[in-house]
């Protein structure tokens, strides 16, 4: 059975070792186990029978923008609608909490047009979003990820 869930402490260092596994594949930034922790509510895990088996976060980085980062999911689990479900997860929490934009930098941009994600200018994203870039060995003259972004219409609060 497959099942999204928020992560949890224990769930930390399964999320370190996705990133150093998938690293190379993805040019993923490995987090060291402080940022994790740190950062612990950011992400979701999906399991497979009770084991993990891919993860993705989202990372609010103002009232208004939001960003998708660390999603991956185990090879043997791609194509069968596993990403989907995690993916589905973290944009229903944007929209819960009201975010009006959600970006995502990715070498997968196509995943991502499909759900209504439109290419835009790295330039224009806030500038406080690149300080992950800063630690990337291809910033700033070889990056080869796209930057795509969406306009959400936030859920409205229940009175």
């Amino acid at each position: 059975m497959i099942k999204v869930r928020r992560a949890v402490v224990a769930d930390a260092k399964f999320i370190q070792a996705m990133l150093r596994k998938h690293a190379l594949e993805a040019d993923l930034i490995v987090k060291n186990l402080n940022d994790i922790y740190a950062q612990l509510r950011d992400y979701y895990i999906l399991e497979k029978d009770g084991k993990p088996a891919g993860v993705i976060a989202l990372h609010v980085y103002w009232e208004d923008l939001g960003e998708i980062r660390s999603f991956i999911i185990e090879k043997s689990f791609r194509g069968k609608g596993s990403g989907k479900k995690l993916f589905a997860r973290v944009m229903k929490e944007a929209e819960e909490l009201g975010i009006k934009k959600v970006f995502v930098l990715t070498k997968i941009p196509g995943f991502f047009r499909k759900y209504g994600f439109k290419k835009i200018e790295m330039s224009r994203l806030p500038q406080k979003v690149w300080k992950d870039c800063l630690n990337c060995p291809k910033f700033p003259d070889q990056c080869d990820e796209s930057a795509l972004i969406m306009n959400l219409r936030p859920l409205k609060k229940q009175k």
